[in-house]
């Protein structure tokens, strides 16, 4: 319901303004000094990311927890998964998670998370020393969270998720809570559903007692998923979804993805991001194998980069995502 209002009031309204210590940024305009905790933009899962991000209305495993929670009700019982990032300037970023359905009368679910980023140490630099103090400057991140998903109908779920973040810049620490919600609701017309998310709700930070503070990377998502052929549940079927994302730091965009499974044991996956300065286009693949009731999949996903004017920026990013269910 929640997420569902915040829907009207965006569609509702022909501009979004962020008013924060006395600058105003408008949709259409690219406002990346505003939020801090960028470590939370970074998606995990490699089914997901597989997709082009476009997960928030397809969402119905484990990977659920970390784009649109409400899917979480689709697990039967227990889910887990553990995920590795290789992202960019060789840092790396490890998350897993795990959720219980507790088979109440509405289906309620609950769920864990924990994500761990650690960028490469650098050496501290100064005017004075510009090729090097001696000392190195430490960074790390840190997110743990706790959810809460029901089924209100058969059509309507429901999930809160509240999350402690944690960042260390040298000697600075900063941390708090932020607040997720999201909704997934089955429109009854074929397979069409559609999904809400709201990500990274929490009060100002500010990590140094004097200078500016900073927003939270907000972010809102709203889309939609179908199966094109097939059903859920056949040997073979292929899912399209597509996402519009409002980002309180940075333009409209959107999110394009597609999902082909073959005997229900394995997936191929592509996806598109439009008005992203790097990323673009993401390709996957993964592996369902069921052994004595208990289901087994491995996935892994690459971003494809844009290149600036020619030159290659970074590697590609690369995901792996081990998990199951019992």
């Amino acid at each position: 319901m929640i997420a569902s209002v915040l829907a009207l009031l965006l569609v509702a309204s022909p501009a979004f303004a962020v008013k924060w210590n006395g600058v105003t940024g408008e949709l259409g305009v690219k406002k990346v000094t505003l939020s801090g905790m960028q470590f939370l933009k970074i998606g995990q899962g490699a089914r997901a990311v597989g997709m082009g991000d476009a997960f928030t209305a397809v969402a119905d495993d484990i990977n659920a927890i970390f784009w649109n929670g409400s899917g979480l009700v689709h697990i039967e019982n227990v889910g887990y998964q553990m995920n590795y990032t290789k992202w960019f300037l060789d840092t790396n970023i490890y998350s897993v998670a795990a959720a219980w359905n507790t088979r109440s009368s509405r289906g309620e679910v609950l769920g864990f998370t924990a994500a761990s980023h650690h960028p490469k140490e650098s050496m501290e630099t100064t005017v004075f020393q510009p090729n090097g103090t001696g000392q190195g400057v430490n960074v790390s991140q840190l997110q743990v969270g706790l959810l809460y998903a029901i089924k209100f109908t058969d059509k309507f779920s429901f999930s809160a998720k509240v999350n402690f973040v944690q960042e260390t810049l040298y000697t600075q620490k900063t941390k708090g809570f932020t607040i997720d919600v999201g909704s997934f609701f089955y429109t009854g017309f074929r397979s069409l559903r559609i999904a809400m998310a709201f990500k990274n709700f929490g009060p100002d930070r500010k990590p140094f007692e004097e200078g500016h503070g900073y927003i939270m990377p907000l972010f809102y998502n709203i889309g939609a998923a179908a199966e094109v052929f097939g059903e859920k549940g056949d040997p073979s079927y292929l899912t399209f979804s597509a996402e519009s994302v409002f980002a309180v730091d940075f333009q409209q965009r959107w999110h394009f993805g597609a999902e082909l499974w073959l005997q229900n044991a394995f997936a191929l996956r592509a996806g598109w991001k439009w008005n992203y300065d790097v990323e673009s286009i993401a390709i996957g693949a993964g592996v369902k194998q069921t052994v004595s009731g208990r289901s087994i999949t491995a996935d892994v996903a690459v971003s494809i980069l844009q290149k600036n004017d020619g030159v290659k920026m970074f590697d590609p990013p690369i995901r792996v995502s081990v998990g199951g269910t019992f």
